[in-house]
């Protein structure tokens, strides 16, 4: 006869257990060992297994499901049941008691072990008088995958199942585990940890000594800590971090880590499937709502309680578009990409708000109070952007983050009218700076705009180059290297309240050649500078010019 379970209680750490029942049964022979950290392991096993548990795969099981479990068991006809108790479990006096009764009619011996003991450590002596090296380690590889897929498939669509995964790879080695995202803000974790992971300068290579397809890395910090980066099927790049509380780390341990790895990105891969039919749905509704096409009652109380939001709230449209520092967006693809970016970091920074996807914008409907001021809502905006671009930086630091504001409507009947205030806020965010002189601006509420309303619903150009004074068009027909220095020059001029030494340091050229300029200007034009309204008009010609140039890259 082979290794039995009397051999193994003639071990030194057998020692240490004690027979529950079953005695009768000292004599099965061990023809392998399985750890349950998930109840559908019980339909992996191939019979005469010695089964390591701690009923916490159990825990939130019925009786009559635990009977099932039994059942299976009987089927499977194992050679022993170590139990470990520490754990709340429901109804874990009356499971122990049938785990009881099934061992004295089947001659099953359970023996009880103490908490502390690992798991780990029985299977590997087990597996010593089983198998040799390879051999053993193949069987742990197995076991472990087989844990991770009754796991991840028979929990399939559960909450917290991150957090469930890396519970049970902390059982299997040991040590506590976090998850953490590409920013290295903490996912996961299976002490509760929340804090950012630190990348320590000793950080260096590791080699798990098993086969691997990803990187390792070990640093030395209050404990050893071994990181190692993943990436997700979804293209997301993942850390997972193991802290070395009990050494120590093991080759079974890495086998362990690796099945936990394959458990997380199928996981990340159904997640992903399902939030991405979740984003379509959600965005073909808010596609109809913000467009007008839902006008009847029936549907948009329909529409309103898919979307989880009330048909007579109070929301205002915010339309995100991002602009590349220092280069124009031109390829399709990049634009894409970058929008991409975009949609990730406001999902990220607000959850909670209703999201639609365009092709080059992001629109949001956000809940408003309408009894706060304008400056309170514009300086909450602007908190929301740099949020935004907080989190954009992890992505591209080149993206600059722009918004456009449109007003507070009561109603999701009424969204249509703020989506159009938002979206043309976008558009004309360019000339934000000029209509507020504050100079280039990330967000721009419609309401700002004032008379310029009116010149934004122009759809004629012609009618817009009607606004522009003939004195200005001069300048702007004036077909020579100078004109950008001279409209430029004119632009600070007139924002500095005609002070020549103010446009002079703020465009830095000598006070001569700031004067030179407006001489300049003044004879192509024939601009009368002490004319009050003659500068009005001209202040507003350049606006609208400035809308012009945005309505021609449209």
């Amino acid at each position: 006869m082979g290794f039995t379970v009397e051999d193994l209680l003639r071990t030194e750490e057998g020692r240490t257990m004690k027979i529950v029942c079953g005695e009768q049964g000292l004599n099965n022979e061990i023809k392998g060992v399985t750890i349950i950290e998930a109840p559908d392991i019980v339909k992996f096993i191939n019979g005469g297994e010695l089964l390591l548990t701690g009923l916490y795969a159990f825990k939130s099981c019925s009786v009559e499901e635990f009977k099932s479990y039994i059942y299976e068991f009987r089927k499977k006809k194992i050679s022993g049941l170590i139990v470990k108790r520490g754990r709340l479990v429901d109804d874990a006096d009356k499971k122990i008691e049938l785990l009881q009764e099934y061992a004295r009619k089947n001659r099953i011996p359970i023996m009880e072990v103490p908490f502390e003991m690992s798991f780990q450590r029985i299977l590997a002596i087990v597996m010593e008088h089983l198998f040799d090296e390879e051999v053993m380690l193949l069987k742990y590889f197995k076991t472990t995958h087989d844990n991770f897929t009754a796991l991840t498939l028979g929990n399939s669509g559960s909450e917290n199942q991150f957090q469930k995964i890396l519970d049970m790879l902390e059982k299997l080695i040991r040590n506590p585990v976090s998850l953490y995202n590409q920013n290295l803000t903490c996912y996961a974790s299976s002490s509760g940890e929340k804090g950012n992971l630190k990348l320590l300068d000793n950080l260096q290579d590791y080699d798990p000594d098993v086969l691997t397809n990803y990187q390792y890395w070990k640093q030395v910090g209050e404990y050893i800590q071994y990181v190692i980066r993943v990436r997700m099927n979804v293209g997301i790049q993942m850390y997972l971090v193991v802290t070395e509380k009990t050494p120590p780390f093991t080759k079974m341990d890495c086998i362990a880590i690796e099945n936990a790895i394959v458990a997380l990105q199928y996981e990340f891969s159904r997640q992903f499937a399902v939030e991405e039919l979740e984003k379509k749905f959600q965005n073909d509704i808010l596609n109809n709502i913000l467009n007008g096409k839902v006008t009847s009652e029936t549907e948009l109380e329909k529409n309103a309680g898919l979307l989880q939001m009330d048909k007579n709230g109070t929301y205002r449209v915010l339309v995100f578009g991002v602009k590349q520092d220092g280069k124009p967006q031109k390829n399709m693809n990049e634009k894409l990409m970058h929008i991409t970016c975009l949609e990730e970091a406001v999902r990220r920074r607000f959850p909670n708000l209703k999201i639609h996807r365009d092709l080059d914008k992001i629109v949001t409907i956000r809940e408003a109070d309408s009894s706060r001021t304008q400056s309170e809502h514009r300086k909450e905006m602007q908190d929301i952007v740099r949020q935004v671009q907080e989190e954009m930086k992890y992505q591209n630091r080149n993206l600059c983050v722009r918004v456009g504001v449109g007003k507070i409507v009561t109603g999701i009947a009424n969204l249509p009218e703020s989506y159009k205030e938002a979206d043309e806020a976008l558009t004309f965010i360019d000339i934000a700076g000029d209509i507020s002189g504050d100079g280039n601006s990330s967000v721009m509420m419609f309401s700002d705009f004032g008379i310029f309303k009116l010149l934004c619903e122009q759809d004629n150009l012609q009618n817009l180059i009607e606004y522009i004074p003939e004195s200005l068009q001069k300048l702007l027909q004036y077909k020579k290297p100078q004109q950008e220095d001279l409209i430029t020059t004119l632009k600070s001029y007139l924002k500095n309240n005609q002070n020549l030494s103010r446009t002079a340091q703020e465009l830095y050229v000598h006070y001569k050649t700031a004067a030179y300029r407006i001489e300049k200007i003044a004879r192509i034009t024939g601009m009368d500078f002490d004319n009050a309204n003659e500068m009005l008009a001209v202040r507003i010609g350049l606006i609208v010019y400035k809308m012009i140039e945005n309505y021609n890259k449209i």
